[in-house]
């Protein structure tokens, strides 16, 4: 199945999901359970309809701390007729997420465990807290052994689904082709490193991709650092080109135009962005490496 037709099923699943809260909101009967209630399904709202919005990888992000904080309280305030939720840090723990947040959810379970036991006879309890751990255990392995396939998107080659947005990896594959092409050819072809604020990143991604040639694309280098190749005819009309682009931008940026002619390395350039101080930096094919 193309990935666009399961992102949209994937957020079809969360706008579902976060229906199905705000139906159980409505039958609470505590306030506080309402409360939380309301703001998980929000939550989940939110999520799916900005989930093509961003350009961070979750796995990358502490967001399985929401759910899991909204469980714990829910569970907190209302064991007697929420504690069958118990069981979604089976769920929970099979997120993609950072390590360290993994014996952090397990404090959460263990939380949530404690009140709901309190309510049971002991045996019933100790029962409860057994299973608890063992479907725990094998949500666990199950993420462990998804854990190279969650990695694994990271290195994807195109970040988003139906846009001309790519990783550094084709970026570099993209560079030595162009590179071989501008030996073989007579046209002028330069790598355009833009710097902007993170918040500023992605909506200056989506301006860029429609100011570009159909045929260019824009790459993403960190959270902050893109890159697109600009092929021209000659190097007077990739010159007007280039301003024309960095004229218009509403966002402020530091740009570093190199020539495909020099010898550059990427992550020195990318260095040299990040402690540049002009607007603008061009270097010649002479000047790109040293000025790395």
């Amino acid at each position: 199945m193309d990935s666009k037709y399961k992102a949209r099923l994937f957020r079809a699943g969360l706008v579902g999901g976060a229906l199905l809260l705000g139906w159980q909101a409505s039958l609470a009967e505590e306030a506080s359970a309402r409360a939380l209630l309301g703001l998980a399904g929000l939550w989940l709202l939110t999520t799916g309809l900005l989930q093509e919005q961003s350009l961070r990888w979750p796995a990358l992000l502490p967001w399985q701390l929401v759910p899991g904080g909204l469980l714990a309280a829910l569970l907190w305030v209302e064991p007697s007729h929420y504690g069958a939720w118990l069981w979604l840090w089976a769920i929970l723990v099979m997120l993609p997420q950072p390590t360290w947040l993994l014996p952090l959810q397990g404090g959460l379970a263990a939380l949530g465990w404690w009140r709901v036991q309190q309510d049971l006879i002991p045996e019933q309890g100790l029962l409860t807290g057994l299973l608890l751990a063992a479907v725990m255990l094998l949500g666990l392995g199950r993420a462990l052994y998804l854990r190279p396939l969650w990695q694994g998107v990271s290195r994807r080659r195109r970040l988003l689904p139906g846009t001309r947005l790519w990783s550094r990896d084709q970026l570099v594959r993209d560079l030595y082709r162009e590179r071989l092409r501008c030996e073989r050819k007579d046209y002028h072809a330069e790598l355009l490193l833009l710097r902007a604020r993170p918040r500023h990143c992605w909506p200056l991604t989506r301006w860029l991709v429609s100011h570009l040639e159909p045929d260019e694309n824009l790459y993403r280098l960190d959270r902050r650092t893109l890159a697109t190749l600009l092929i021209s005819r000659d190097a007077a009309s990739g010159r007007q080109r280039r301003d024309a682009l960095l004229a218009a931008p509403p966002w402020p940026v530091k740009a570093r135009a190199i020539d495909l002619g020099s010898r550059h390395t990427l992550p020195l350039e990318e260095r040299a962005l990040a402690g540049q101080t002009q607007p603008l930096v061009t270097l010649p094919p002479s000047e790109a490496a040293d000025h790395a």
